[in-house]
Parts: structure tokens; C-alpha cells; sequence
């Protein structure tokens, strides 16, 4: 699939809301990627041409919702889009429901409700709130957090700063979560509340439309739209 290289923010923020979908990186076959749209040598500059500090921004901006939705992959889906793909691929439950019926881990359950009581809390401080901060915790922490994002009920907020004691920055930055429904609060994005089987058929018919046949075939598939 040839594509023509994006340079600036403004234009990759388009290609999101034209595709709906936006993996982060090449899985989709025959469907375009941030990685696979942007140059090579503009990654990780620091730079505002830079792809990889582009992710928060559109999150932040309320471009697109970011967050590991299926696939286990990170990926944008479109602020206009998300209403429909968030009630036909998350979960009709509730947390606290699916947690009850043996559906949800533990750790997803405390992890769910920490991000409900800090909007937007790191990962660092995160971790330090359920109790998981040790090496070993970090597999059933990480796999938590991705099964909270694949139901739809927490995204990427965007990254905070890890600074010393003197106010400068020390160390890697930390990325943040919020809950799915307050970040589309926060965005002025209003939540469907179609059924889960009408969204699925509405969201299939959008994609077919609009994809490669391949890339459809592949979504509709994992996402069981069909």
C-alpha cells in the first residue's frame, strides 16, 4: 500500500478523523498506520514534527481517543467515531458487574476504580495506589490495563512529566489514564446509546464503505462485527 508521508500534526489529525482508525503501528493489513505515514528520521527528534510526542496532542485535543482497543494495539480512533465503536466493541456491563460475574480481574477492578477517583492519573502513581509497584506486578498490571482499555472503559489521557525535587525533569515521562466516558466529557463528545448489536452493524457498514477489503475483513473479524 503506497502512501504519501505526513509532516505535520495538523495532517495526521486529518487522516484519523478520514479513517476512523489509526493503528499507531502497521497491523491492519492493507490500512494505513502513524508509523507507516510519517518519516522515519522525524521519530523520537523531540521536535514538533515529531510522530511520537503527536500521540498525546491528539487525545489531548480531543482529536481522537488513544488506547490499546482491540488486538492488544495501540491506536486513535476518531472523535467523531468513538461514540459508535466504543458501544459496539466495549462491554455492555458495568465494571463492577462483569467483576461480579467473574468476567474482570481484580486487579482491573481496583485499577478501574483508582483512574475513577484521579482523573488522568500516572502510571507510577497508579501502580503505587493498587499496590502493584513491585517487578513482579508489572505483567498482571500491564494486562489489566489493557483489558480495561479493550472493554472501552479507560484511554490515554496523554503523558505528565516526571520532575526532581528542584522542578526540572528527571527520568522518563509517565503516561495517564482516564476514564472512556470522562474523556469524552471532557471533550464535548456525546456517548451513543445505541445497542451493541445495532452499533456493530452501523460500525461494519462504515468500514466497509470506506476500507480496503482487506482491512475490513481483518477488523470484522477480531472485533467479531459479522
Amino acid at each position: 500500500m503506497s502512501v504519501e508521508l505526513i509532516r505535520t500534526f495538523t495532517d495526521a489529525g486529518k487522516v484519523i478523523q478520514e479513517q476512523g482508525i489509526l493503528p499507531l503501528t502497521s497491523f491492519i493489513p492493507n490500512h494505513p498506520s502513524l508509523k507507516a505515514i510519517t518519516a522515519p528520521n522525524n521519530w523520537h527528534t523531540g521536535l514538533e514534527s515529531d510522530p511520537w510526542l503527536w500521540r498525546d496532542r491528539f487525545a489531548g485535543e480531543g482529536i481522537a481517543a488513544y488506547g490499546r482497543f482491540f488486538a492488544k494495539k495501540p491506536m486513535f480512533i476518531s472523535a467523531a467515531l468513538f461514540p459508535l465503536a466504543k458501544n459496539a466493541l466495549g462491554a455492555e456491563d458495568s465494571v463492577e458487574r462483569r467483576y461480579r460475574d467473574g468476567l474482570l480481574s481484580t486487579a482491573s477492578l481496583h485499577i478501574f476504580k483508582a483512574i475513577r477517583e484521579q482523573d488522568g492519573i500516572d502510571v507510577k502513581s497508579l501502580r503505587k495506589h493498587v499496590g502493584m509497584q513491585q517487578k513482579d506486578d508489572k505483567n498482571e498490571f500491564d494486562k489489566a490495563l489493557i483489558e480495561l482499555q479493550s472493554s472501552f472503559d479507560v484511554v490515554i489521557l496523554g503523558i505528565s512529566e516526571r520532575l526532581n525535587a528542584l522542578g526540572n525533569k528527571s527520568g522518563w515521562n509517565s503516561t495517564c489514564y482516564i476514564l472512556a466516558e470522562k474523556w469524552a466529557e471532557l471533550q464535548g463528545i456525546e456517548l451513543s446509546e445505541s445497542t451493541q448489536e445495532a452499533a456493530k452493524i452501523e460500525l461494519a457498514v462504515q468500514l466497509k464503505q470506506q476500507w480496503d477489503p482487506a482491512a475490513f475483513q481483518y477488523v470484522a473479524k477480531v472485533c467479531k462485527l459479522s
